[in-house]
């Protein structure tokens, strides 16, 4: 994808390594992925979206960033622009998800589950359907208790 002349992936990468250097690859990822996550739920049309982008973003405050992998950034922003693609941005992660289980990448599995767990805990509230990350439960709460320990 081209915005403004430049491959998305290379104007990506310039944000995130910016905000390594600033210090805000944090906070920038953490609302883009809200961001994205806000357009899954308005491009499905669901009810309560504003409840449930809130719902997304008190969850995903709880885990570790994914700064050291981008390959969970890329799950939700491959079409940033792509209207068509909002709708299965869940069923988009979930299937990187599966595909790289095939290829023997647990640990890009696991970056891709830390999208989905926000979404699993508060799709009640928009009716949406759950994705099973059971395999990564378990690194997902140990990762967010280490992250509530470094952070208090």
């Amino acid at each position: 994808m081209r915005i403004l002349g430049y491959s998305f992936s290379l104007l990506a990468t310039v944000i995130l390594l910016s905000g390594c250097i600033y210090g805000d690859i944090d906070k920038s990822t953490r609302y883009y992925v809200t961001t994205e996550a806000t357009r899954y739920c308005e491009a499905n049309h669901y009810s309560y979206c504003e409840i449930y982008a809130q719902c997304y973003r008190d969850f995903l405050e709880q885990m570790p960033a994914m700064s050291d992998s981008l390959s969970a950034f890329w799950g939700m922003s491959r079409d940033y622009l792509d209207d068509k693609e909002a709708p299965k941005e869940m069923d988009n992660i979930y299937a990187q998800i599966k595909d790289n289980e095939k290829k023997g990448r647990e640990d890009l599995s696991l970056d891709y589950s830390y999208l989905l767990f926000p979404h699993n805990r508060c799709s009640s509230i928009i009716n949406a359907k759950q994705y099973d990350i059971s395999n990564y439960q378990d690194a997902i709460d140990k990762g967010i208790k280490s992250y509530k320990l470094y952070n208090e």
